[in-house]
């Protein structure tokens, strides 16, 4: 006897419905392998880890905050740069040849915070944009000097700001040279060279916009100095119209040029040892004497 047709007949997957239903097994297998795997790694200790292109980023970014300033460059006059060695005029900054090396740039402690933050109100600027370009200054003339270490520099000077880099070079020579100063304090020399790929550091003289940029990461302002790795930075402003701690221009250049190549030779900030004594040179002498009288040489009763 011939069984009777079944009423509903075995359903069959098209050939789509087949691709749709292998996609969902893939999705549920990845999501499950997923989940496997961040409950392994939670056991392990490492589920907060960071990722790698998360541990080099803080790793650049603690190499760049670990850079030196001088007067402004390794340490600065900025009061928001750091007092640190390595800081200039503008509070620690100093233009940094590596990662490892600190801006110094002038910055006030605390207890003179209120005294530079008087000064800087009333120091002049003369609105001065140089165009980004520099001439360099030429080498010098005369033979090598004899002392038991020779350091070579460059000085260059930013077009567009009306200086001309054979004065300006000729005058930090005479500075560099004094009898006052580190040559005979330290039996160092210096000897300028007519290339920055020649020289031990350069110096560079530039309107305060591009002594900004040079001086990063210290905060320039627009007003100060710094020194930054090899690179000293000295700001127009200063050269031409000095600040109210100074009456007599050649000095406080004479102190600008001390301050950021005593920078460069290793020397950190210093403190006025007492009322009426010459002021340190690596005192930063651009936004406070600190009761002291200003004083544009590392050679002094006053010390460094």
């Amino acid at each position: 006897m011939t069984p009777p047709p079944d009423d509903h007949p075995p359903l069959e997957l098209t050939r789509r419905g087949r691709l749709l239903r292998t996609g969902l097994v893939l999705v549920v297998l990845i999501l499950l392998v997923l989940a496997v795997t961040a409950v392994v790694r939670a056991l392990a200790g490492d589920g907060d880890a960071p990722s790698a292109a998360a541990s080099a980023t803080s790793a650049t970014a603690e190499d760049a905050g670990s850079r030196d300033a001088s007067d402004a460059g390794g340490a600065s006059d900025d009061p928001g740069a750091s007092d640190s060695g390595g800081a200039s005029d503008a509070g620690g900054a100093e233009p940094a040849e590596a990662a490892s090396a600190t801006p110094e740039a002038e910055t006030p402690a605390s207890d003179a915070k209120a005294a530079a933050t008087s000064t800087t109100e009333e120091i002049e600027r003369t609105g001065d944009t140089g165009d980004g370009t520099w001439t360099l200054a030429e080498a010098d003339d005369g033979s090598e000097p004899e002392a038991g270490t020779v350091h070579t520099y460059a000085v260059r000077v930013e077009s567009g700001i009306d200086l001309d880099a054979e004065e300006v070079a000729g005058e930090i020579e005479g500075i560099l040279a004094d009898e006052r100063g580190w040559t005979s304090l330290e039996d160092v020399a210096f000897q300028r060279v007519a290339s920055a790929e020649q020289a031990d550091f350069t110096i560079s003289l530039a309107s305060p916009p591009t002594a900004d940029e040079l001086c990063l990461p210290a905060r320039t302002q627009g007003l100060w100095n710094c020194r930054v790795g090899e690179d000293v930075v000295l700001n127009s402003d200063r050269w031409k119209t000095m600040t109210p701690t100074y009456e007599d221009l050649p000095a406080y250049r004479a102190y600008m040029v001390n301050h950021e190549v005593g920078h460069f030779l290793g020397h950190d900030h210093a403190s006025c040892g007492g009322e009426g004594q010459p002021a340190p040179v690596m005192l930063q002498q651009s936004m406070s004497l600190q009761g002291c009288e200003p004083n544009s040489w590392p050679l002094t009763d006053g010390g460094r």
